[in-house]
């Protein structure tokens, strides 16, 4: 049975999940330190397009997190890589400063899954 059979809006997020949250809300500045407070308090939203597991982000608006400063769009992307080839980016995105989804973007063919830390090299693009 799929992932997408059995989740319901609200649950825990995986922990392939978790993991490329940690990545992509790591870096230092308020943004990413706004996300971290977001995501204390933040579950798993639902996919965001049938067939993939890219997913959203739920957050309450009154949960007493910071909002983050930012225009829309994506506010971290990480460079997914199989040694040296880049294979696409990973990227969180935040719409009216909330966390809103996280999308896996390959520069191949089509993705089903998600990238996971432990069969890809995923790192954080610094955007300073």
């Amino acid at each position: 049975m799929s992932a997408q059979n059995y989740r319901r809006i609200g649950e825990a997020f995986s922990l392939l999940e978790n993991a490329l949250l940690d990545i992509l809300c790591s870096g230092a500045d308020t943004g990413s330190s706004n996300a971290r407070a977001q995501r204390a308090t933040a579950a798993w939203g639902g996919y965001e397009h049938d067939g993939c597991e890219c997913f959203l982000i739920s957050v309450a608006p009154a949960d007493g997190a910071p909002t983050i400063e930012h225009d829309g769009g994506p506010l971290a992307m990480a460079e997914v890589a199989d040694g040296a080839e880049t294979l696409g980016l990973l990227e969180l995105w935040v719409v009216d400063g909330l966390l809103h989804s996280v999308n896996y973007m390959p520069f191949g063919d089509d993705h089903i899954t998600l990238p996971a830390p432990d069969d890809y090299t995923i790192a954080l693009i610094d955007s300073e």
